[in-house]
């Protein structure tokens, strides 16, 4: 693990993952009329865009999945960057790493290291 490496585990992963999730399971924190609520989600849809990757986000509700509103967008670019996805409730409360896109490498290496 390089010391650059190690300064963003620290300034972009403070917490540790939640083991509860499922694979391929992630927080989101969703603000609909100004109201922010954490909610578990699953990344389904995948938006290439120009900028990036998008993700149609779906949750599970009385067993089924259902889409998840976003707040934003229209019916081809209603997903989410990657980097708005995380992995344990509390830094996703506190958008840790919102933008940085690369999160999930940074959490391999120091789950390796």
């Amino acid at each position: 693990m390089t010391d650059r490496q190690k300064q963003e585990i620290e300034y972009y992963l403070p917490g540790d993952p939640d083991p509860s999730l499922e694979d391929g399971e992630f927080y989101y924190l969703q603000n609909l009329t100004g109201t922010e609520r954490v909610i578990r989600v699953y990344p389904l849809d995948i938006f290439p865009m120009k900028d990036g990757t998008q993700y149609g986000l779906y949750r599970k509700k009385g067993g089924r999945l259902v889409w998840v509103d976003t707040g934003w967008g229209d019916d081809h670019t209603r997903g989410v960057y990657r980097g708005d996805l995380y992995d344990n409730k509390d830094d996703c409360k506190n958008q840790t790493h919102m933008g940085c896109y690369w999160w999930e490498s940074l959490r391999k290496i120091q789950q390796e290291g």
